[in-house]
């Protein structure tokens, strides 16, 4: 018996199986119609839709010749001045290192595309909520700064930027000037503050030298006032000369010695004025008048006498002068192309192949399924006609 029922559940089961099949042929126009209609639909979607083309770029740290006038600024900078030479590789990764960080800025970002063609396109006619959704969307979405793992990807060089847009020659464009501009922002900063050490530097110099000028001017106004009173002092004294004077009066030898080393002494023009007793001796005027006005006459015309350090500050000053107004002119790269923006020639969306293939089995199974819910609700309605 167990046998006979199922047999009879079997050819039930092969009975709606055919009944199915039957009922699916009989409505084979409406799911033919039906998947029709949502091709068409996935079709108008597919070619309506707006394209999304990827332009993708991989950067590096910059090389010497990309740094170039910075790199030769900053090597004769610390040449002038005497300090320790530049190392070109820690300028290069300092360079990038900040690049990198201002590519990943939003606001940086923002102040890109805010000034962009594509963000004037995107915001022609919209209000300013739409205006900020369009530039939220440029810089958050739509731009792409990826740092490799190093864990994942070992070999992996540099880091990939990336922008999408509705054509290819517009992602292309638009990403290389947003490399650009984050390069000129970031050239722009550093040259910044580059120069204000600089400027800095140079108002240091300069006010060492006008101090050390400042000292020979009051060193030698003080021994002009002295040796001018040691000569009017000498000429009352009826002193002429400190050799006649001292063998005629038998001066001690040890006063003369100590006059001469004195007069020899006021050629040293750095003399501290607080340690030097050259103008406190009373033997001054013992020297002569007319040794006195030698002295007064050359050091009234020869002028100056100045340090080493002076003309070494001098000659630092006007070399970093020079200097500076190259530095404000000069160009450099603070990146270097591993590979430039490419050429997208594959579209990212929309897949139309796949589209047409999903739209056409959407409709297909949905038409079955409603063929299959009406069938079941007739054999329902006339099962309880009959009962």
């Amino acid at each position: 018996m167990t046998n006979n029922i199922q047999q009879y559940h079997q050819a039930d089961d092969e009975i709606d199986l055919i009944e199915l099949i039957r009922v699916l042929w009989k409505n084979k126009l409406q799911i033919i119609a039906v998947t029709a209609i949502t091709t068409i639909l996935a079709a108008a979607y597919a070619f309506t839709a707006k394209q999304q083309w990827t332009s993708k770029t991989t950067v590096v740290a910059p090389t010497l010749s990309d740094m170039g006038e910075y790199l030769a600024i900053r090597r004769e900078y610390n040449r002038i001045l005497q300090t320790e030479a530049i190392d070109p590789n820690a300028l290069s990764a300092n360079l990038f290192a900040n690049f990198s960080q201002l590519a990943r800025s939003t606001d940086v970002r923002n102040e890109f595309f805010a000034q962009s063609d594509i963000y004037k396109q995107l915001t022609e006619g919209k209000d300013e909520f739409g205006k900020i959704i369009a530039l939220s969307s440029l810089s958050n979405q739509t731009t792409k700064f990826i740092i490799p793992d190093a864990k994942k990807e070992p070999n992996t060089i540099g880091y990939k930027i990336s922008f999408f847009a509705e054509t290819p020659t517009e992602a292309k464009k638009t990403l290389e000037a947003f490399v650009n501009f984050v390069d000129a922002e970031t050239l722009k900063i550093e040259l910044d503050s580059f120069l204000i050490n600089f400027e800095n530097t140079l108002k240091t110099l300069r006010y060492e030298k006008f101090v050390h000028d400042e000292n020979v001017n009051l060193l030698q106004k003080v021994q002009l006032d002295y040796l001018n009173k040691a000569y009017e002092t000498a000429d009352r004294a009826g002193v002429e000369d400190y050799y006649k004077f001292f063998l005629n009066d038998n001066v001690s030898q040890d006063v003369t010695q100590q006059a001469q080393t004195q007069a020899q002494a006021q050629a040293q023009a750095q003399v501290s004025l607080v340690d030097s007793q050259l103008f406190n001796s009373n033997y001054l005027f013992m020297l002569g008048k007319k040794y006195l006005k030698a002295q007064i006459e050359a050091l009234t015309e020869k002028g100056k006498i100045y340090s080493t350090r002076y003309y070494q500050i001098d000659s630092q000053v006007k070399q970093l002068e020079a200097l500076l107004e190259q530095a404000k002119q000069i160009k450099a790269q603070t990146y270097h192309y591993h590979a430039s923006p490419d050429y997208p020639v594959r579209r990212d969306k929309p897949k139309k192949a796949i589209i047409l293939v999903l739209g056409m089995f959407l409709g297909f199974c949905l038409s079955i399924v409603w063929i299959i819910l009406l069938s079941l609700f007739k054999n329902s309605s006339i099962k309880k006609n009959i009962n």
